[in-house]
């Protein structure tokens, strides 16, 4: 946009149906794939559920086909693609990813450093056609910090898992490692985004926790730790509620306009009918979808609940658990540095989850593991084979 005046050469979409056909290809045309060994149970029910799900969603909720599939796209498209992505399991070098990711982390910090140093997005924060917009870009007066992606968390993200990368990389390259960490904890300050602090101080410390630890359970219980650290922040944000202080990042303001959110919209699934309760009521949290409501949702469970009812968010559930387990247990078998920064920045996703809806980014990022994870017959760590061969099942 910033070359174009405005104009969007292309959308997301695009790169999405070129992903989805190659994804598809390799599934054909592999020599020796085996279906059954990758594709896991919870995997094929959540599949199998979304497509049985349509013509409720049409049927009962009133939605056309093109929202559905439009809601599938914002919510489910790249969590499902990652444990799909197993047939090209290590097909990517690892020193190459990680290379391309510092890379890109470099120019999108120096943005960012840019924007906060400026307080001017510099680039546009909206696009021509409106199809495209930045959300959230201001906060209280001041700037938050997105460099080039679509909103501040969403950096956040990234510096997060740069952070973790960071922390795992120091074992064997302690300066580059020490330096890529501090680098991605100033650039997360730039987000002025209390749920980027959380994500990032939550993966560092499960990054350190899965390079350092002897024990193979360790990193079991990060997901937890992080649900509670998300608690702990809502409870302090309450009590700072009648605090005169004005700085942007101890204001509640948008923490009690959350609850007030979920308030209404927990009243709203709770006053629906049984069956909209069990398969959902159809809403998703887009602005083209959500236009009856005017408001957004930011709460995972939430979420789950109101599109696609109990049993959705219950098979989701599942899967998204069994996706964190598999990355840790990878992580813990061939101590992969990116394989370790994937697994540390999933287990912040019960925190990240309260307050945001971010199911694309996480599933981006398993993909990536998954890409240049190595294959049985190439792993070091101590973990036993029964654990390193199993797969997302």
């Amino acid at each position: 946009m910033y070359f174009l005046g405005g104009q969007i050469l292309f959308g997301g979409g695009l790169i999405k149906a070129i992903l989805l056909v190659i994804m598809v290809s390799g599934c054909v045309l592999h020599p020796r794939i085996r279906v059954a060994a990758i594709l896991s149970s919870t995997w094929l029910l959540c599949i199998g559920f979304l497509i049985v799900e349509i013509g409720y969603l049409i049927f009962a909720c009133g939605m056309s086909l093109g929202d559905v599939l439009l809601s599938y796209n914002d919510y489910y498209f790249l969590l499902l693609v990652g444990p799909a992505l197993l047939v090209f399991r290590g097909a990517v070098s690892e020193r190459v990813l990680i290379r391309c990711t510092i890379l890109v982390f470099v120019i999108c910090a120096a943005l960012a450093a840019a924007q906060h140093l400026t307080s001017s997005p510099i680039l546009y924060t909206e696009s021509v056609d409106g199809s495209f917009s930045i959300s959230s870009w201001m906060f209280g007066g001041e700037l938050r910090a997105f460099s080039l992606f679509g909103s501040a968390i969403e950096f956040g993200l990234l510096c997060a898992f740069s952070g973790a990368l960071g922390i795992a990389l120091t074992r064997t390259m302690p300066i580059r490692g020490s330096l890529l960490f501090l680098a991605s904890g100033l650039a997360c300050y730039t987000t002025l985004t209390r749920l980027s602090y959380l994500v990032f101080f939550g993966a560092c410390t499960c990054s350190l926790v899965l390079t350092f630890g002897k024990k193979l359970s360790r990193g079991s219980w990060q997901p937890l730790l992080s649900f509670l650290l998300g608690l702990a922040t809502i409870f302090i944000g309450l009590n700072s509620v009648t605090s005169a202080d004005e700085n942007v990042l101890q204001d509640a303001g948008s923490l009690l306009g959350r609850i007030d959110q979920w308030i209404f919209f927990s009243d709203l699934y709770r006053h629906s009918t049984l069956a909209h309760q069990m398969f959902g009521l159809g809403l998703v949290q887009d602005k083209s979808l959500l236009s009856l409501y005017g408001i957004v949702i930011d709460n995972v469970l939430l979420a789950l609940l109101l599109h696609i009812g109990v049993v959705g968010l219950v098979l989701f559930g599942v899967l998204l658990t069994r996706m964190w387990i598999y990355l840790r247990r990878e992580a813990i078998a061939t101590q992969q540095p990116f394989v370790i920064a994937a697994a540390s920045l999933w287990a912040t996703f019960a925190c990240a989850g309260i307050f945001d809806l971010l199911f694309g980014s996480f599933g981006a990022i398993f993909a990536l593991a998954i890409l240049c994870e190595r294959k049985s017959g190439h792993r070091t760590g101590s973990e036993p084979a029964r654990v390193v061969g199993s797969t997302v099942t």
